[in-house]
């Protein structure tokens, strides 16, 4: 049978202890070494920054739900700001956008109809046309298509490492309490020059835990 907990020490079933509020964005001593620090200047060159209920959270310690994104979490939310300067979107997400396009733009020749109208009619942008005249389609498609792509973009820029369990079911020593996960991205818009996306999330991860027969593995 399968258990969920919350790595940031929440068993599902009910809540422990919880962050100092004024901590919940540190990371751990073991979590990554300087990921924090390489955050900082990787910020201070892009500009990209992410606030959770208000405060300043490290880049490197920011992950995406995979798994059941935007469904229920018994771990609590909290709400998040991320924005990213126009200037570093297309670097950030150039590939897997260009490349999106151009699978639709086959899509629509080979189905003679298209699953994006707006798309097709405005010729099959790449994302730096979108960025000079097409903000609301961009965002939209972002909103739609491109919220993974753009995460795994910035954790690769800002130095993120997955968080881990030292051993499976080792969720005290999973070093989660510092993670913030993005639940569910809940608007986009752009705004003074950036990007902005707002949602909600949780700290921590869920791990599950696998019983065979009457022991655990």
């Amino acid at each position: 049978m399968a258990e969920a907990t919350g790595v940031d020490g929440r068993h599902l079933a009910g809540e422990r202890g919880h962050p100092e509020p004024g901590r919940l964005g540190d990371a751990p001593a073991d979590a990554g070494g300087g990921n924090g620090q390489l955050m900082a200047q990787v910020s201070q060159v892009s500009g990209i920054r992410c606030e959770v209920a208000g405060q300043p959270h490290p880049l490197a310690l920011l992950d995406c739900r995979e798994l059941n994104y935007g469904q229920h979490s018994v771990l609590p939310l909290h709400p998040f700001r991320l924005s990213v300067p126009e200037a570093a979107l297309a670097g950030l997400l150039d590939e897997p956008f260009n490349s999106f396009v151009q699978d639709c733009r086959e899509d629509d020749l080979q189905y003679e109809e298209s699953d994006l109208p707006e798309l097709m009619q405005a010729g099959y942008p790449d994302i730096t046309a979108m960025l000079a005249g097409h903000r609301p389609l961009l965002a939209d498609m972002m909103y739609d298509f491109m919220i993974g792509d753009l995460m795994r973009a910035i954790g690769r820029a800002s130095g993120y490492c997955r968080p881990r369990a030292r051993c499976v079911g080792d969720v005290e020593a999973a070093d989660g309490r510092a993670y913030f996960t993005v639940n569910q991205v809940e608007n986009i818009h752009f705004a003074e020059g950036q990007v902005v996306l707002e949602g909600q999330g949780y700290y921590g991860a869920y791990v599950i835990w696998l019983t065979h027969g009457g022991g655990r593995k």
